[in-house]
């Protein structure tokens, strides 16, 4: 099976992020299945849409032919190394607090996010084919990501049709068999394990209006 296609080396144009109001009660975190965690209102309207404006001034990367082994996607997008904004989408989110419980391999514990900020934009026609997410090892700490994290800043209530990120977790040579195909909600959080127990998914085509999706992974050390 594919695995996710490269990401880009990270972006250097100016980028003065939103800020991240604290929620004003402790988030709530919902496991519809195996490796799959949504925390609905993540992000507030106000703060999704200052993130879509200020992404939207950025000049993204256009989609490329994948590589032998590699997923087809042809949404656009943008990654920034930055470690300040993601101790603060760690922090003022709310999200450290809500994974306080969450162990990982061997008994590990999340302890923040990858400095690797990504966002991708679907426009209408765009998808990224079934594949698999690695992990990501950072030799200073000695932490390895466990978990993909998507915030979707556009969904079904901004009138996107199709899009959503659909689970295949009994995938076969003949079939990707059935999926699990958590609802496109503006504002929601979704959390995926990744590395060696990622499950077989992909972004869905969409059919309407434009998908809008902040990216990261969470620490586990």
């Amino acid at each position: 099976m594919a695995k996710a296609k490269g990401t880009s080396q990270a972006e250097t144009q100016p980028l003065v992020w939103p800020s991240i109001p604290r929620p004003p009660r402790p988030l709530r975190v919902d496991n519809p299945a195996e490796g799959l965690l949504l925390i609905d209102d993540f992000f507030s309207a106000k703060t999704r849409s200052a993130f879509v404006s200020a992404l939207s001034a950025l000049r993204l990367q256009g989609p490329s032919a994948p590589k032998k082994g590699e997923a087809t996607r042809t949404n656009e997008r943008f990654s920034l190394h930055d470690p300040a904004f993601a101790q603060r989408l760690w922090q003022d989110s709310g999200l450290s607090k809500a994974l306080e419980g969450l162990e990982g391999r061997g008994g590990r514990k999340a302890m923040g996010l990858n400095p690797n900020v990504r966002c991708y934009r679907y426009p209408e026609g765009t998808f990224f084919g079934a594949h698999y997410d690695d992990d990501v090892h950072d030799p200073a700490t000695g932490w390895t990501t466990e978990w993909t994290l998507l915030v979707y800043l556009t969904g079904k209530e901004d009138g996107v049709v199709g899009g959503e990120t659909a689970f295949y977790p009994t995938p076969s040579k003949r079939s990707n068999g059935p999926a699990i195909v958590p609802e496109l909600l503006s504002g929601r959080a979704l959390l995926h394990r990744h590395g060696q127990h990622c499950a077989l998914h992909e972004g869905r085509r969409v059919d309407k209006g434009v998908k809008w999706v902040l990216r990261s992974d969470v620490f586990f050390g």
